[in-house]
């Protein structure tokens, strides 16, 4: 038996709901998880996809089949969550500013599709600010809550 060793990254598998127009193009999403002390796993990528989770969050799992699956969360970082559609040439600026923020973003495999972790001490408020901004200004850019858990206000 393989036993995983403190800080060892695995893949974990979170079950996604398709809506009635077959969104999102998955049924599962794979996010990489590093192991603790104490038998959990601490999220450590932006979520494409899976709502509820952000980076950070220390989750429970179960083994089926050689395969790691989400169970629960432990305890929520603190972290929000927002993906990005848009279709334009300043999604390299939008990045950069987003950084600049302090937020870590993570560019998909999809064209023009981004996830962005919010942390806990980062203004959500702010961040959605420059989002709307830019919906101003570019061709196309729409965005949603993966999770919140910053207050808005």
């Amino acid at each position: 038996m393989n036993k995983i060793k403190k800080g060892k990254h695995i893949k974990v598998l979170f079950h996604l709901e398709q809506d009635e127009d077959g969104y999102p193009p998955f049924s599962i999403e794979g996010l990489w998880c590093k192991k603790t002390g104490n038998g959990t796993y601490i999220v450590d990528n932006v979520p494409f996809y899976t709502y509820g989770i952000s980076l950070g969050d220390e989750i429970c799992v179960t083994k089926e089949n050689g395969e790691y699956h989400f169970q629960s969360i432990v305890n929520p970082s603190g972290n929000s969550t927002l993906r990005v559609h848009f279709n334009d040439k300043r999604m390299q600026t939008v990045i950069n500013k987003l950084f600049d923020m302090g937020c870590k973003v993570e560019i998909s495999n999809l064209p023009s599709f981004i996830s962005i972790n919010v942390p806990q001490e980062v203004s959500l408020k702010e961040i959605e600010d420059v989002l709307t901004n830019m919906q101003k200004e570019c061709e196309r850019l729409a965005y949603e809550h993966g999770v919140v858990r910053q207050n808005i206000s």
